[in-house]
């Protein structure tokens, strides 16, 4: 996500609200629908005023909630278990390439 914010840190509402409508688009020309997200996250405006307060592309302390969607998309796309993606999460972090290559090569072991 980091690599898609705007080069500054808000916490100006309108801001964030741009940003929720512009992914809001971009996932609908990708096929996805809101109702998607709102089955992983309570708000898509927080999880991106979050990002936008962690430019670093780190989580929030206790931020257990956007560790199991990254969980649940690395699973996903890389067809191990949640527990597994939670494994990779805690030992190499939540740079998305790092954790997809480790992911499918543990697929790859089994």
């Amino acid at each position: 996500m980091a690599e898609h914010l705007p080069n500054v840190i808000t916490d100006d509402p309108l801001a964030i609200s741009d940003l929720v409508d512009e992914l809001m688009a971009a996932a609908k020309g990708e096929g996805i629908r809101p109702k998607e997200f709102h089955e992983e996250v309570d708000s898509v405006f927080e999880v991106i005023f979050e990002a936008m307060q962690h430019r670093e592309g780190g989580l929030a302390e206790g931020d257990e909630a956007a560790r199991d969607l990254l969980a649940g998309r690395l699973a996903q796309e890389a067809g191990v278990t949640t527990e597994q993606a939670q494994d990779l999460i805690r030992g190499f972090g939540i740079d998305w390439e790092p954790l997809l290559r480790e992911a499918h090569f543990l697929k790859e072991q089994r």
